[in-house]
């Protein structure tokens, strides 16, 4: 009996080192399996990483398996090629050809009158009701009133005027468009973008070049702009004949 038990031992002990072996070999066999079950895309992402030698090394340790197209992450989408190519649309320059110094003033009194009339329309219902309250005459609101409309009407007029006038010329170096920049009704700035034979040359608008204001006009549209060379300057003289042609 005790012969017995002493050979299950020994034939345990011994078994426990193949046991082992087995075990690892199973561990590192399972290893190898889930290495080999990575997605496709892990795989592109591993080679575009990896040099172009280790690649050929790759393949020639796996011959059987087939290579796929791997999408590396350096590759440019589409959003990014349509920002890069408007970048590149406004890197164009245009050269100033003209240029009034009195727009900066003319934008300070468009805005002064827009901030006088938005005064004078507020002040106009507080008067009214106090008129109903009897508390003010007849005629504190009758002129609170005429003052509200003057007011209007002066802001109408004066930007109607200042809208027009051109604070500066430019065109491009293809010398093919031509940028003309002006006020808004808030006094901002408004850039207007015309092809320059769409522009009509002085001669043809009658204009001479000792009037104090001269006209921009264009074929394909009815609106007319000022400009004055008494009080503007002239930059670049060659580009001006191009657009205007000669001034008589």
């Amino acid at each position: 009996m005790a012969v017995a038990r002493l050979c299950r031992i020994r034939t345990k002990v011994c078994m426990a080192p193949s046991f082992g072996r087995c075990l690892q070999n199973k561990l590192w066999t399972r290893s190898w399996k889930k290495e080999d079950a990575r997605p496709p895309w892990s795989l592109g992402m591993w080679e575009c990483l990896q040099s172009p030698k280790q690649r050929v090394n790759n393949m020639n340790s796996h011959p059987g398996r087939q290579q796929e197209p791997s999408v590396c992450l350096c590759h440019s989408s589409p959003a990014a090629v349509g920002r890069q190519t408007a970048v590149e649309q406004k890197i164009e320059e245009f050269k100033l050809v003209y240029r009034f110094p009195g727009i900066k003033y003319c934008r300070m009194l468009s805005r002064l009158k827009l901030l006088q009339t938005a005064t004078t329309l507020v002040m106009l219902p507080p008067v009214t009701y106090l008129y109903l309250q009897d508390q003010v005459s007849q005629g504190v609101l009758l002129y609170t009133s005429g003052i509200a409309l003057f007011a209007g009407a002066m802001l109408y007029a004066m930007s109607y005027f200042l809208r027009r006038i051109i604070g500066f010329i430019y065109l491009n170096e293809t010398g093919c468009t031509v940028r003309v920049s002006h006020l808004t009704f808030w006094g901002r700035r408004n850039d207007i973008y015309c092809p320059k034979e769409a522009v009509v040359p002085l001669d043809e608008v009658g204009d001479s070049k000792g009037e104090l204001l001269l006209q921009f006009k264009r074929y394909n549209s009815t609106d007319t702009l000022y400009f004055t060379i008494k009080y503007g300057q002239i930059v670049d003289r060659q580009k001006f004949t191009q657009i205007f042609g000669e001034l008589e």
